[in-house]
């Protein structure tokens, strides 16, 4: 049977308890009434002065004193309280209250001694047999007013006092306990107040200290003690909560001191105790509650932190894009993994919720990464420069950083095909958009090339090789190779097509004053594809040269049929505009004007 209805209180906390100032203290636990307590009949006043002077001498260390004249009681009432038995005090002195004596002294005396008995034993007064018996006597004159129901003394009893026992002695020990526990200086230290905590909770938890109080007494100190205790935790978790070396360390304390883990630890973690107290702890959930809240922090201290520097990383990339600059994707995967590892010694749950928090958060950075990249090749499509090639090496390193992490964390099915959804749709539209760029870039260049040596159609793309060698991540990839199979079909695509309208618009006995000029040029692009692409890539330099072979056939059907080989022999090389020209294209060109193939 539960003594005292316990209640927590979160307000201020009090000095440790001695001499006046105790006396003080519990002055003001004897003269507070518990909440919620129904008001007495009318015509019975609460002497304040006579209870208030007669507490002045409570709580010393000197043993029980009597500031109130005991003449008026009964010998046998004060040989019964002098012998510790409080309960047989209490009958005698409730048979008289019926009898319609003022009996307020003789309970205030009594409530006095047993007060005494107890802060003797909180003062860790050497514990005997009679100390023992005495405590015993006042849970059971405790335990018994509680039980009773309102009788005559309510009204006699100074407004209810025996009805407060209970809850004053409640009181007493949580005062006890909160002079104990060091309150939280947050101009402090936070190690060397952990230690101070620490040798609290090993004091106040202590073996020796059940053995002082007794199993009965024990109970409900050691209650008040860790509803203090987690007061204490709270107000530190809530100061501390915002550095991620402060709740690491809170953590390691809570995680070593409170349930004795002495396994692996958090860094900069304090030195503690190698005997844990959790055992001497009655509700250990009220402390998991806590450690689960730090916890909580703490994953999200990681998650904070690392979306912070992923931001920093994408507005590094962002910002600072050079053809030959230091790939900044490269730190991503780094980054997550040193998330995972920082959450490894909080323990395999917070683990894995770390992890699945891992794969969110680089779910997401793809989704802002596609947008991000849109804006990134329109603000840096300049002459000369191909910001494709760095987003494609971008996708690259987020696709083998996907794998690793999928490695570690064994994602869900449908995070999968997000993720593996969103790299390929910023891969396909960089893909696109440097596709669209290179043909641009031929079309312009190749426009009144043949027939002017100084044209160099290599040296003009200089700047497309320089963006291929400056991005390694791309190379030796599938995405590569599939991006130089694209180049391959753009660019000679586009000299045959441009070769074709040039030579539609020249009689058919001077092409052959531009073999020499084609054949550089085919050796020229093939040799710069070689380096770059591998000799897997198709050389057209027979079915390109083949067209002054046929230079015998006058008529624009020559270039037709030539044009129609090379299609079917080099099928996606020549987009469906290049068919052959009708009758009045024909009569276009030889006004001057520039054939709808080459539009």
């Amino acid at each position: 049977m539960d003594l005292v209805h316990r209640k927590v209180f979160w307000g201020r906390r009090k000095s440790r308890l001695g001499g006046e100032e105790a006396g003080s203290e519990c002055g003001q636990i004897l003269l507070a009434e518990p909440q919620g307590h129904p008001r007495q009949p009318r015509g019975h006043p609460l002497n304040l002065r006579r209870i208030t002077g007669f507490l002045k001498g409570l709580h010393t260390n000197k043993g029980p004193q009597s500031v109130i004249p005991l003449d008026e009681t009964s010998q046998g009432f004060q040989q019964l309280v002098q012998e510790g038995k409080f309960r047989e005090a209490y009958l005698s002195v409730s048979a008289s209250a019926w009898e319609g004596q003022d009996c307020g002294p003789q309970y205030q005396a009594l409530a006095q001694s047993m007060w005494q008995v107890v802060q003797q034993a909180l003062e860790g007064v050497r514990h005997g047999q009679e100390l023992e018996l005495k405590l015993q006597a006042v849970l059971d004159t405790v335990e018994y007013t509680q039980d009773k129901p309102p009788s005559l003394e309510a009204g006699t009893l100074e407004d209810g006092t025996v009805a407060t026992w209970g809850s004053q002695l409640e009181r007493l020990l949580r005062n006890d306990a909160e002079a104990r526990v060091p309150t939280w200086d947050p101009r402090g230290k936070l190690g060397p107040f952990l230690e101070k905590l620490e040798e609290a909770v090993r004091q106040g938890l202590g073996s020796l200290r059940a053995s002082q109080l007794g199993a009965r007494l024990w109970t409900i100190y050691s209650t008040c003690f860790q509803e203090v205790l987690l007061s204490r935790l709270l107000e530190l978790k809530h100061s501390c909560g915002a550095s991620w070396n402060s709740c690491c360390v809170l953590y390691a304390w809570g995680r070593t001191t409170l349930f004795g883990q002495l396994g692996e630890m958090l860094p900069n973690a304090p030195s503690t105790s190698q005997k844990p107290t959790a055992g001497y702890l009655l509700d250990s959930m009220m402390f998991v509650t806590w450690m689960s809240q730090v916890q909580k922090k703490l994953v999200g201290l990681i998650q904070e932190r690392l979306e912070e520097t992923l931001e920093n990383v994408l507005i590094c990339d962002q910002k600072k894009w050079a053809p030959f600059s230091h790939p900044t994707f490269l730190e991503i995967f780094q980054l997550l993994e040193e998330a995972m590892i920082a959450a490894r010694p909080i323990g395999p749950s917070v683990t894995s919720q770390v992890q699945a928090m891992v794969l969110e958060i680089f779910s997401k950075f793809l989704n802002r990464y596609q947008d991000k990249a849109v804006h990134f090749l329109q603000q840096n499509a300049t002459a000369g420069a191909f910001p494709e090639v760095h987003v494609l090496g971008n996708c690259c390193i987020l696709r083998k950083t996907w794998q690793e992490l999928s490695q570690a964390c064994f994602p869900p099915a449908d995070l999968v095909t997000a993720v593996q959804g969103a790299i390929h749709a910023i891969e396909g539209h960089s893909r696109d958009h440097l596709l669209l760029r290179v043909r641009a870039l031929c079309q312009n260049l190749l426009r009144g090339h043949f027939g002017r040596k100084e044209r160099d159609l290599v040296n003009a793309l200089k700047s497309l090789w320089q963006g291929l060698e400056g991005c390694p991540s791309l190379h030796s990839t599938p995405v590569y190779e599939s991006i130089m199979q694209s180049l391959h079909m753009v660019v000679f695509g586009e000299y045959v097509q441009a070769l074709a309208t040039h030579l539609r618009m020249l009689a058919p006995r001077k092409w052959g004053s531009l073999r020499i000029q084609v054949e550089t040029d085919i050796w020229k692009l093939d040799n710069i594809f070689r380096k770059h692409g591998g000799p897997g890539l198709a050389i057209p330099e027979e079915p390109i040269l083949g067209i002054f072979q046929l230079s015998e056939n006058k008529g624009r059907e020559t270039v037709d049929d030539w044009l129609a080989s090379f299609r079917d022999r080099f099928p996606g090389y020549l987009s469906m505009q290049d068919q052959p020209c009708s009758s009045v294209d024909s009569e276009v060109e030889v006004k001057g004007r520039s054939c709808c193939c080459c539009c």
